[in-house]
């Protein structure tokens, strides 16, 4: 009877590691393809680290049992490997290296926590981050939702920006908001001459795209700014709701929908995004805050035209996103090679004042 047990046990986590085999050569082809837009297609591709860690488990298991099984799993691994190095990374980098590219920041400022300087009267987080922004030394920077306003000291964003970076740009993501004021989005501060802007303004979340035609010496480069539309997931509500049964279990609905939302939409904004990209007629370096995993839909339709910044110089796991689960790299730098090498790049995990990291990348325009 336990013989049998054994053999049954044995044969059953055989079946289910062929299950998960070709479960994960599924998603495989959903992240290498990014053809299927569908709201499921980002849940399957979403699931991509469970299935690493489910392979790696049997890797473990057949390893220990000393049998031939274990190859199916390396196998798998070694397939998605391109896929893995979106994950995790390493790459030396001399810190003493003197700068001679151009170097640009993109940060998301959560809006400047002006809800936590007025609200809960917590001023010290917003003139940290405020004074961290300010003080990157970047010689482009790219921001995300920045709040600004003249009447407090503290928020006037734009003339802080404008002391060492005279050129800027920024979408007008509010009607009426012309002048700069409150609630901006999308912004572009430059140390070099903005010739021309271009901006696409999306109502949800004011996100959108911010293009600028940067003069630098003898050529024109095109920065592109972007927010995709956010997954809007909030982990610690669900974690805090735990003793409440019903509570939790709608918490965990609004997510799920949530996410099929952020899907289904940020599906429809990386069309325009693409048309973006290939239309540029100058060397494009792509910024932001993509609010998708390095598997999802936008991030492998980008990957086709453009290299990424952190997989060609990051270290370690590079996340970006600085609240629960705390796992997540979801603002990205992408350059196009043809025209750019990446000299460096880095993110910035000891500033912690923001929802985001920011993260900095320094290229050299290849003549």
């Amino acid at each position: 009877m336990i013989a049998f047990l054994r053999l049954f046990l044995k044969q059953f986590l055989f079946f289910m590691n062929m299950i998960l085999a070709l479960y994960t050569l599924l998603v495989y082809q959903l992240c290498y393809s990014v053809s299927v837009k569908h709201w499921l297609g980002g849940f399957l591709m979403l699931s991509l680290p469970l299935a690493f860690a489910g392979n790696i488990f049997f890797i473990i298991l057949w390893a220990f049992k000393k049998s031939p099984r274990v190859l199916i799993s390396i196998g798998i691994l070694l397939v998605g490997f391109p896929l893995i190095l979106r994950t995790f990374t390493w790459h030396f980098t001399d810190e003493n290296t003197p700068r001679k590219g151009i170097s640009v920041l993109s940060y998301n400022l959560m809006w400047c926590d002006i809800e936590g300087y007025t609200l809960r009267r917590d001023t010290t987080n917003a003139v940290k981050l405020i004074n961290n922004v300010i003080g990157i030394d970047a010689d482009i920077k790219c921001v995300q939702e920045l709040f600004n306003v003249d009447y407090l000291s503290q928020f006037q964003m734009i003339q802080k920006f404008r002391k060492t970076h005279r050129y800027y740009t920024y979408v007008h993501s509010t009607p009426g908001n012309d002048e700069g004021q409150g609630s901006i989005g999308l912004a572009i501060f430059s140390k070099y001459p903005i010739i021309r802007k271009e901006e696409k303004h999306w109502s949800i979340n004011h996100n959108g795209l911010l293009a600028a035609d940067i003069v630098i010496g003898k050529d024109t480069i095109r920065v592109l700014n972007v927010q995709l539309r956010s997954m809007g997931v909030r982990v610690n509500r669900v974690l805090e709701a735990s003793d409440d049964k019903e509570k939790a279990k709608q918490e965990a609905k609004t997510i799920y929908h949530q996410l099929k939302d952020g899907f289904r939409d940020r599906i429809i904004q990386m069309i325009e995004l693409e048309s973006w990209i290939k239309s540029s007629p100058y060397p494009l370096i792509l910024v932001g805050d993509f609010n998708e995993v390095p598997y999802g839909y936008a991030y492998g339709r980008t990957s086709k035209y453009l290299k990424n910044a952190f997989e060609e110089k990051g270290q370690g796991f590079g996340f970006t996103y600085h609240r629960s689960p705390g796992f997540l790299r979801i603002d990205n730098q992408f350059y196009n090679d043809k025209f750019f090498e990446i000299n460096n790049f880095k993110t910035y995990n000891d500033i912690p004042y923001s929802d985001h990291y920011p993260i900095w990348g320094e290229y050299i325009l290849k003549r």
